[in-house]
Formats: C-alpha cells, sequence, structure tokens
C-alpha cells in the first residue's frame, strides 16, 4: 500500500486494485515531453500509475495546454465519446481557461508539485469504485437514451453532483451547459429538449437562476423589446414638450411654436411672451413623427433578432434556467442503467408498483418473523430481468402498444396484489410472495417463462433464485448483505 502525503498535510492511500492509466495531450511538445518526464518521475513512487498510448486504454485523461480553443477541442474529442464520457478529464494549465475549466473534472496549474497530482488522483479510486456498481446499460435503449444514461450517470459519480448553466451570448437561449453540447453533439442553447425530458420524467431537478423571455416563433432570446406609436404602429417616435396658446386653444408641439428666439403660435401666428400669461406647457408627451398623433405612453412590443418577427410582449414564452440536479429517480435510473418507459422494468413498476429499498427491507424482515412464528410459508424471490430484456432488444418496446399491453396482461396473470417488490442495481427485483411456499413460486415462474417464449416467439429461460421465508436458520442480514 502507498501513502502519499496532501497539500493539506493529509495521506492518501492507494491500495493494490486501485489503478490509474493515464493518457497524456499536449499542444506544446517541449513542454509535452518535459511534463511527461516530471510526472512519470511523480507516479514511479508506485506501479498501480501508468501512461497509456491512446485514450481508450485510459482512465484519466490528462489535457495540458494554455490555450482555451485547443483545450476545447482536445477534450470535445473526449467527451462527445460515449466510451470516454465518464472518464475523468483534468486539465493542467498555466492560465485561467473558462471555457475548458467548464468540461472537465478538475484544473491543475502547472508547475505541479506530486502531492498536488497524487490528490486529483486519489479522487479517481472513489469514482472508480461508484462505476463499478452501476449496471450495464441494454442495448434496446439506443443512442439517445444511452447518452440520457451517461449524463445521469456524470452526475452520479460527480461530487457535487450538480450540472451547472453557463451564460452564453450565442445560445438561443442565452444560456448552456457546456457538458451537455459535448455529449450530444448539440449547438448552444439545443440541448434545453433534452433537459425538458428529462425533467418530465422527473430524473432532474433544477434550481432556477434566470428566467429569459424567448421568441414564440424561434424559441431564440435576441429580442428587441420596441416602443411604438399606438395609432400607426410606427417607430419614429419622440418626446417633446406640449404647449397650450389661452387666446386660439391651439395645442402643439414645442418646436412648432418655435420662430428664430421667438415663440409664435402656428393656428393665429400671434406671439407668446409670457409662460402662464399667454400660454402654458401642461406635460412632456410622445409625438409620433408620421401620424402627428400625441401620447402618454407608447405601445410595446417585442421583435426577435433572429427570425425577424413581432409579437405582444405577453405572447413571449418564459424559459427557466436552473442548475441541474439528480432526483431520486434519476439516482435510480443512474444506477440501473434504464429511463422511464424502457425496458421490462418500466413495465413491472407500472403495473405492480415497487417499494423502496428501505421500506422493503421493513416488510420482508416482519413476513419472515410472522412466516417462523406461525409457521407459515412465504417465499422470497430474486429474478435475473436480463434474459428478457435482452430477447426483447430488437423489438420496438416503447411504441408498440400492443407488445407493451400482453406483457401487462402477463404480468398482472402471475403476480398477486398481496406480492411485494423491489429493484436491484443489477437489473434484477426482489419478490415477497406472502403465504406462498417455493414449490409454487416455481410453478408461477414457470408458468411465466412460458407465456412470455410465446409471445416473443423464442426459448426464455427465467432465472429466478428463492428463499423459504419459514426456515428458522434463514439469516437475512447475511442474504441482504450479499446483494450488496
Amino acid at each position: 500500500m502507498l501513502q502519499v502525503e496532501t497539500s493539506k498535510k493529509t495521506f492518501i492511500e492507494f491500495s493494490e486494485p486501485t489503478e490509474c492509466k493515464i493518457w497524456f495531450a499536449s499542444d506544446e511538445q517541449e513542454e509535452l515531453v518535459l511534463a511527461v518526464e516530471q510526472l512519470k518521475k511523480s507516479a514511479g513512487q508506485s506501479p498501480r500509475f501508468t501512461f497509456c498510448e491512446t485514450p481508450d486504454e485510459a482512465n484519466v485523461i490528462l489535457i495540458h495546454t494554455n490555450t482555451d480553443a485547443w483545450g476545447w477541442e482536445a477534450v470535445k474529442a473526449i467527451r462527445t465519446k460515449p466510451e470516454h464520457f465518464l472518464k475523468t478529464c483534468l486539465l493542467l494549465t498555466q492560465k485561467h481557461l473558462a471555457a475548458t475549466a467548464d468540461i472537465v473534472d478538475q484544473v491543475l496549474y502547472w508547475p505541479l508539485s506530486p502531492a498536488v497530482f497524487f490528490e486529483a488522483l486519489g479522487k479517481v479510486a472513489q469514482f472508480n469504485e461508484k462505476l463499478a456498481r452501476l449496471a450495464e446499460i441494454p442495448n434496446s435503449i439506443g443512442m439517445l437514451g444511452l447518452r440520457k444514461v451517461l449524463l445521469l450517470r456524470y452526475l452520479y459519480t460527480r461530487d457535487p453532483c450538480v450540472l451547472l448553466a453557463r451564460r452564453n451570448f450565442q445560445s438561443a437561449a442565452g444560456y448552456t451547459y457546456p457538458l451537455m453540447q459535448l455529449l450530444f453533439n448539440v449547438e448552444a442553447g439545443q440541448e434545453f429538449n433534452i433537459i425538458q425530458s428529462l425533467e418530465e420524467s422527473q430524473l432532474l431537478t433544477s434550481k432556477l437562476i434566470d428566467r429569459v423571455h424567448i421568441c414564440p416563433f424561434c424559441e431564440h432570446a435576441q429580442i428587441n423589446f420596441r416602443e411604438l406609436c399606438p395609432n400607426c404602429n410606427a417607430l419614429n417616435i419622440g418626446e417633446e414638450t406640449t404647449i397650450h396658446h389661452f387666446r386660439c386653444a391651439y395645442v402643439g408641439k414645442e418646436s412648432e411654436f418655435k420662430q428664430d428666439l421667438e415663440l409664435s403660435c402656428p393656428k393665429c401666428s400671434r406671439t407668446l411672451e409670457h409662460i402662464g400669461v399667454d400660454y402654458d406647457k401642461p406635460a412632456e408627451v410622445l409625438w409620433c413623427n408620421d401620424c402627428k398623433h400625441n401620447f402618454a405612453d407608447p405601445k410595446l412590443s417585442c421583435f426577435c433578432l433572429a427570425c425577424g418577427k413581432s409579437f405582444d410582449p405577453e405572447d413571449a414564452f418564459v424559459r427557466q434556467i436552473g442548475d441541474l440536479t439528480l432526483t431520486l429517480e434519476g439516482f435510480r435510473a443512474a444506477e440501473d442503467g434504464l429511463l422511464p418507459g424502457h425496458g421490462v422494468i418500466s413495465i413491472l413498476k407500472k403495473e405492480l408498483g415497487f417499494y423502496k429499498k428501505e421500506v422493503f427491507v421493513e416488510y420482508l424482515n416482519l413476513e419472515a418473523s410472522r412466516c417462523q412464528r406461525y409457521k407459515y410459508h412465504s417465499t422470497l424471490a430474486r429474478l435475473n430481468l436480463k434474459p428478457l430484456d435482452e430477447a426483447l432488444g430488437h423489438k420496438d418496446i416503447k411504441n408498440s402498444r400492443r407488445l407493451r399491453n400482453e406483457l401487462s396482461t402477463i404480468v398482472n396473470q402471475t403476480f398477486r396484489t398481496t406480492d411485494l417488490f423491489t429493484d436491484l442495481s443489477s437489473g434484477e427485483i426482489l419478490i415477497i410472495f406472502t403465504n406462498t411456499d417455493c414449490g409454487r413460486t416455481k410453478v408461477a415462474f414457470e408458468r411465466l417463462g412460458e407465456s412470455l417464449s410465446k409471445l416473443l416467439n423464442t426459448r426464455l429461460n427465467i432465472e429466478f433464485k428463492l428463499l423459504d421465508l419459514a426456515r428458522e436458520d434463514t439469516d437475512l442480514a447475511k442474504f441482504w448483505e450479499s446483494l450488496r
């Protein structure tokens, strides 16, 4: 075991299973050679730190640059590939690179001490442990679904698990999420449709930081607010003092009365000498230079600089901008590798209702105590859904209403309202069959396999394990620990 003293005078311990495979890239070849040599010398204290020739072999990406544009493109080349997106990405620089800093996990400033280097790599071990506990993502989820799950898993494995919105004048919404841009390969501002779908699925929640008014036609935030004449909608308006001539009762703009250094009424041509005697100035009002109409309040209109259309301010859409975090359902989706509406698990949850693991454990302990005291036979079953998900991989289960309905019918015929369910991150579910012994439970699963095989036109083997809760030697604590 290796101990390394960090900058905070604490020690990070790297046990033998911890291995950091580093891929190093730089836009300065001379600096690259020096940096690699120094880092290799630091890493040479342990055989668990190695440098790789390609990013495919690495679990740590180290980018060295002092140029924001090059750094962005280098990280983009990594983050846009699903197989590399979750890898730890570190930026090594001598300057503050705002854009690149938003898409890496940590910024390290050069020259770099071995202590800081090891401290950064020490976090990789914790990250890899979280990643190892996650279930495999099924192929049936599709490319868009895969990228959504990767986003959820990015938040799941990072601390703090928050995705920050950044101001960006090039974005249609005025804000963007740089990591989502790279993962989904979209322009700035186009990621909001994806965010909306994840929020509607209750996988993400946001902390409000701003509200942006956007065009109802093209959903762009570049809106110009215009003051118009309420009579003719002209832009050619201006504020000017109004003069009221007492003798002839004419009311007009001050510019109409001005004749060199004197004021002369344009209606009766008399000279106005004394304010309050010959005339007064009631107010400063707005005048339209096109239709000569005067008014106190202009008409407010919105003009979109992106699409060129005009609309009333009350017709503008309001987009809420927030920093994104995972919900409880988001955590579960990240662990399971499944999105709501995908796979068999979504149908089971909809038809049967699932308990949280903590609640399920309480019911399990209670049922086991009841069975052992009164000699009732209830069964705890562990059912593997992976074979069924694989069999459904080539079928469009999300959009096939008939298939979903038939699966729902089979599920309701197999399970009862008194059965209790919870799901595991490994793609399996646990079921308590109350007042049902292992023999009858086995028959139920065999019938389930036959019905599903007939529906899918393929031989399907249902994988399950059973535990009799009435047995006195049943150790639930040991059983539950084995599931962890």
